[in-house]
């Protein structure tokens, strides 16, 4: 009966899933629908991965229209490899005579046309032609009524490609139009004279030189150029140099319709291009090329190119997402593990202590940031900021082991905390001196050494450095703070009896609710501008202390505090929150932050991924064997020995394992996020599909494919190797 009943549920589940998913298999049998899966199918199994170039191919036979009384039909020419015969060759207008070509190629379709006998260069198109595998159509065609005494032509016209990869040809392409084989490279002289006049031919144009699309310098043609719309609107152009290039625009001279461009002798042309713009409208007017191209056929297309250029982004975008993420995740799941946090209490004065140590150390660490901040602006000498980064340092060491103690042998006094807590206040401070000093040497290097992409790194490390260092202030004096006040919460416990620290207990807690309380009264005011302080700071306070009040009225000062368990339910539902956020929607956030691009998809995958293997790591360390943990304890070694030295080499295999996977997943969902402006592959693929062009789509698809497979060998590998 459950079997008979089950089956029933089943068959109910079903039938509505099939009715709210709208399955109509008309439409699968649909013939136009068919037609078009086929031809998409067929497309995406074609990559656009390879250009080849073709040339026209014309061959013709003479025909006579109509038939003069006693003449001789021409014989058609079939003493070549590739012809053309026409029977009869002698015919009436509207009368059907059939084509057949010899030697044709046979991967290209071509058209058959009637030449007449005309002073001008014409051509009437009859009917197209399929060659077959070996070379050879045959087509019925009408003779047009177009007579004359002299023999016409029919014409089969086909394109050939250019070259094989065992033979590869130059093919010339005439890009500035003038008919001549130009050279690609600068003159020895450094100097190239171009006739231009079709483009010199509106008085106060402006003029852009562009190289592989990127404007380089803009050029006036006569008093300064400023479009008041159109494209150019905002460009500033004067008659002479506004930005530094290797090629510039020395003179137009419109009326003798000539440019000058000075440039590095034996210098590559390519890429170069000049641009009219219309003082009035602001719009293009004109293109000229510097130099023709010269390309061997067949060659990569220029698909094939940006697919490369776009997955290579999109592997390196996923690295970086998944180093960023990973490095947020690793502490953190640590918070998340149930086995590791469950047994962590304290007493009711130590965590309303730290709770206000909070606010207190980030105000400290906000203010100290700023102090130094302010007192390194003025250091703008880089041999004055490396002395200075090296200088830091020694001394800072030498301070600290002169001071403190190398080993307590005995109680430390008031004194001696004083200066041993003034000590660290005022090394945090030097250690923030030093950390703007080595961002702004380490910005400045990046900047002026001209080392390509190392130089562009070396100075977005110290860009990192200078915004990040008021967050590790900030981290650094909370943390501080917070030690500060578990030793105070651990000595008012020690010292005083229970109905005096439940006393003492009871403001602490209220103050400590009621301050939290108002910080996060603050943050929703923020999102949600309540503009209330009643609202979004009083009632919270009120609520917070109350609840302050509550635990310290209830918990016993031998009980404590499971903060443990607190801190792990809050970094869960934070994960799941996050996880529950797609990167598509996070990507939108950072796009609108720091605009498009694959920089915006980096950090909208480093979110997704720290929530993610956030998560699974903490999965895997509540998993490890609890023998290794047991016997360290009995040890007497404190929390951070344990996981040092009980959890961490348990987990280290599964955590490599689990970030290769997670590289893996990033890769396959930058191509997602570049639908929404994130860059990689993505921004592609949308684009080629939206256009139709499945054969360009395909080459795309066809790449993430390739790089999924080898990240997925890759990673079995390492997994052989070290798990």
């Amino acid at each position: 009966m459950w079997i008979i009943l089950g089956l029933m549920g089943a068959f109910l589940l079903y039938g509505y899933a099939v009715q709210e998913t709208d399955v109509d298999l008309a439409e699968v049998q649909s013939e136009t629908r068919r037609a078009s899966l086929v031809r998409i199918m067929r497309n995406l199994a074609q990559p656009n991965l390879v250009t080849h170039d073709s040339e026209e191919v014309t061959i013709s036979a003479d025909v006579l229209v109509p038939c003069p009384e006693g003449a001789t039909a021409p014989d058609s020419d079939t003493s070549g490899d590739i012809y053309l015969v026409v029977e009869p060759s002698c015919a009436d207008p509207g009368d059907i005579v059939t084509v057949t070509g010899v030697g044709f190629a046979t991967d290209s379709a071509g058209q058959v046309s009637f030449r007449p006998d005309s002073e001008f260069d014409i051509t009437r198109p009859l009917e197209g032609f399929t060659p077959d595998s070996d070379g050879n159509f045959t087509v019925d065609v009408e003779i047009p009524n177009r007579t004359s005494e002299n023999l016409q032509q029919i014409e089969a016209t086909t394109r050939v490609q250019v070259g094989t990869w065992l033979n590869r040809e130059v093919v010339w392409t005439d890009l500035n139009e003038n008919g001549i084989e130009d050279d690609q490279t600068m003159p020895d002289s450094g100097v190239l004279v171009m006739q231009v006049p079709d483009l010199l031919t509106i008085p106060g144009a402006g003029l852009a030189l562009i190289e592989d699309d990127e404007p380089k310098q803009m050029f006036a043609l006569g008093e300064d150029f400023a479009a008041a719309s159109g494209p150019a609107e905002g460009l500033r152009m004067s008659a002479g140099v506004v930005a530094e290039t290797d090629f510039l625009i020395v003179e137009a001279d419109q009326g003798t319709g000539t440019i000058t461009l000075t440039g590095p002798g034996g210098q590559d042309l390519n890429g170069l291009q000049i641009l009219l713009y219309d003082p009035e409208t602001g719009n293009r007017s004109g293109t000229h090329a510097v130099a023709d191209r010269f390309a061997h056929s067949p060659r990569l297309s220029e698909n094939a190119l940006e697919t490369w250029d776009k997955i290579v982004e999109t592997v390196f975008m996923a690295f970086l997402a998944t180093t960023l993420g990973t490095l947020i995740a690793l502490p953190l799941s640590f918070l998340a593990a149930r086995n590791l946090m469950r047994d962590i209490r304290t007493t009711v004065t130590n965590l309303a202590l730290n709770l206000l140590a909070i606010p207190i150390g980030g105000l400290i660490g906000l203010y100290l940031s700023r102090w130094a901040r302010s007192w390194t602006s003025n250091i703008d000498n880089d041999w004055v900021r490396l002395v200075l980064v090296i200088l830091i340092p020694i001394g800072l060491v030498y301070t600290l082991r002169a001071i403190l103690k190398e080993e307590d042998t005995e109680a430390p006094t008031s004194r001696e905390r004083a200066i041993t807590t003034t000590v660290f206040i005022a090394a945090g401070f030097v250690v923030a001196i030093w950390g703007f000093v080595l961002a702004a040497l380490l910005t400045s290097i990046g900047t002026s050494v001209g080392w390509g992409f190392i130089g562009n790194f070396i100075a977005i490390i110290g860009e990192v450095t200078r915004l990040l260092l008021p967050v590790f202030a900030i981290v650094g004096a909370i943390g501080m703070m917070m030690n500060f006040g578990s030793k105070l919460g651990f000595a008012l416990n020690d010292r005083l009896d229970g109905a005096a620290i439940r006393a003492v207990n009871l403001p602490l807690a209220a103050a400590a609710g009621a301050i939290i309380a108002m910080m996060i009264g603050a943050i929703i005011d923020w999102f949600y501008q309540f503009d209330n302080l009643w609202t979004s700071r009083w009632i919270p306070g009120i609520v917070g202390a109350l609840i302050g009040l509550y635990l310290a009225a209830r918990v016993k000062k031998s009980q404590g505090v499971g903060v443990g368990m607190i801190v792990y339910y809050m970094s869960r539902t934070l994960f799941n929150t996050l996880r529950s956020i797609e990167p598509l929607v996070m990507v939108i956030v950072f796009v609108v932050w720091v605009g498009f691009g694959p920089f915006a998809g980096s950090l909208a995958l480093s979110l997704h991924t720290a929530a993610a293997l956030a998560k699974l790591y903490s999965e895997q360390v509540e998993s490890v064997m609890s023998g290794p943990i047991e016997a360290i304890r009995a040890t007497g070694a404190t929390r951070m020995q344990t996981i040092i030295y009980g959890v961490v080499p348990q987990i280290v295999p599964p955590y490599l394992s689990f970030t290769m996977y997670r590289w893996d997943i990033n890769v396959r969902m930058s191509t997602i996020i570049g639908f929404a402006g994130g860059g990689g592959i993505g921004f592609l693929l949308q684009q080629n599909i939206n256009l139709l062009q499945y054969k360009d789509a395909a080459a795309q698809m066809l790449a993430i494919a390739i790089v999924v497979a080898t990240m997925d060998w890759i990673s079995a590998r390492l997994r052989e190797r070290l798990v």
